[in-house]
């Protein structure tokens, strides 16, 4: 008997996903996947925004959470019941070579774009697994359908899939990122705040296409697209605007495209330039000819090019990988002046701007933020005695040792000022920030950095202060948080160093 039953929909890109995710951690044969069926997913969704919208801003999340699963974003889904039945028909005929079938369809549809739907990709799906084409869906098949259906509708899994339950009643609702996906699987419980990870670089470049009409005419060069880089697809130009905003979904290439109802083109690009200006984001209009005068006005209201969308689709795609290759070496620029050029982590500056941002969203989200002061024992009379080329050595070993022990995304190890460095830590509680200290100090420990001959050939040390707090609560302020853990590192000299203390009230 199976240990996990992982309820999953064909066209669901995060079921799809940790299909991926258990097949490369050799986990399928711990699970019962049972296909259910969603409502109103039929159809192409070119003929829905909201739709398109969300499932293109689907793939981006997963790309993020799981850069090593390939998915694509396809022109349509297909109903998927027919297929669905068919999987069960395979699983009851032979359980083994089912699970290659279903990977099949998976993939047919997430990296193939193939209509899962049509008997034709069925039947090579079945042929590439083994299985007989000549497959039988009857009652049975149904009756089972049926029963899975009602399981995960009741089920209290907020109809969302993949959802998956163990035998000993854990339950994990929702893609996570792969290391969590695989402590649930060895029997760990899955708490709420580990639902997402993000990089704060991500090696694909993400683009935002605002345009008011379905974009079936542009799929040409959205599949040409589609596999290196993110496609977002805002439904309004607000909701672009909220993009341009955000730190996580801001993208790396804004295009609108101009049809001849969008009049007010010049007043979109009024109203989203001076965002894109701010973050530094090429703002392009793809669309059909228009005058000279029209296109001049564009560039004086900061559009970087226009395309012409009737071209030939590797010179459009040319001319938009162009402008992704002059936002990344913007970014490379960016990212240098944000890093210490001698120890490689984050400055006080990158560390004061993440820690607005931080902050903000510590106060929407209502979840703690916490910071971790550091500061070198003894490191002037390390450097008097041994010389700075020897210092500036050991700042560079701790502050990877520091960096090696934030292993999160969204954790942040900056070089606070000399001798001292600074965590800022979002979505962690006191005692979470406690635990990650005293590692710290024991891995330095471990560094077994010889001190000077003063100090009789002791390893170098750290000191730490921790303090945390809500971001909520009226009356905090970041500044507040850092004089909390200055106070608490203060502390761990003054009782001796070589410790982790934490500011309490």
């Amino acid at each position: 008997m199976a240990k996990y039953v992982v309820y999953g929909n064909l066209n669901c890109p995060f079921s799809y996903a940790l299909y991926e995710l258990l097949a490369n951690q050799n986990l399928l044969q711990n699970v019962e996947w049972r296909v259910v069926e969603r409502s109103s997913e039929s159809g192409s969704y070119l003929h829905s925004v909201e739709s398109m919208s969300e499932l293109a801003s689907d793939i981006f999340n997963i790309r993020n959470r799981s850069p090593g699963v390939t998915i694509s974003l396809p022109l349509s889904l297909s109903d998927s019941l027919f297929p669905s039945l068919c999987v069960i028909a395979a699983q009851r005929n032979d359980p083994v070579q089912s699970n290659l079938f279903l990977s099949n369809l998976y993939r047919a549809l997430w990296i193939k774009g193939k209509d899962i739907a049509n008997p034709s990709t069925i039947f090579h799906a079945l042929e590439e697994a083994g299985i007989n084409t000549e497959l039988e869906t009857d009652e049975a098949c149904e009756e089972t359908l049926l029963r899975w259906q009602n399981e995960w509708e009741h089920g209290n899994f907020g109809l969302r899939t993949p959802a998956i339950v163990a035998n000993d009643g854990r339950r994990m609702v929702g893609l996570l990122n792969p290391q969590t996906v695989l402590e649930f699987m060895q029997g760990a419980d899955v708490e709420p705040g580990t639902l997402t990870s993000s990089s704060r670089y991500q090696e694909r470049m993400t683009i935002a296409l605002l345009g008011e009409d379905p974009i079936t005419e542009l799929w040409p060069i959205l599949s040409t697209l589609r596999d290196e880089n993110n496609i977002l697809l805002p439904q309004s130009l607000a909701a672009l605007q909220e993009m341009l905003l955000s730190d996580e979904r801001c993208p790396d290439l804004v295009l609108l495209h101009n049809t001849e109802q969008h009049a007010n083109l010049i007043d979109i690009c009024r109203s989203t330039s001076h965002l894109t200006r701010e973050k530094q984001v090429p703002l392009a209009v793809i669309g059909t000819p228009i005058s000279d005068t029209d296109e001049v006005s564009l560039y004086d209201m900061g559009v970087a090019d226009y395309l012409l969308q009737q071209r030939n689709t590797s010179i459009i795609q040319a001319r938009i990988n162009i402008l992704l290759q002059l936002k990344r070496a913007h970014d490379m620029l960016a990212r240098a002046a944000s890093i210490d050029t001698l120890t490689q982590v984050y400055n006080r500056r990158e560390f004061e701007r993440c820690f607005e941002t931080e902050w903000r969203r510590g106060q929407r989200s209502r979840q703690s933020i916490s910071v971790i002061l550091i500061d070198i024992d003894h490191f002037k009379a390390y450097n008097d005695n041994l010389g700075h080329l020897n210092g500036d050595n050991c700042l560079r070993q701790i502050a990877s040792s520091i960096r090696d022990s934030a292993r999160r995304a969204q954790d942040l190890v900056c070089r606070f000022g000399g001798e001292e460095f600074i965590i800022l830590l979002p979505e962690t509680d006191r005692t979470g920030a406690e635990i990650l200290a005293e590692h710290i100090r024991q891995q330095i420990i471990d560094l077994d950095i010889r001190h000077s001959p003063n100090f009789k050939d002791q390893p170098v040390t750290i000191s730490l202060g921790v303090a945390s707090t809500l971001p909520s609560q009226k009356g905090q302020s970041p500044k507040e948080l850092i004089d909390q853990a200055d106070i608490a590192l203060y502390k761990a000299k003054k009782q001796g160093r070589n410790q982790v203390a934490v500011f309490d009230e």
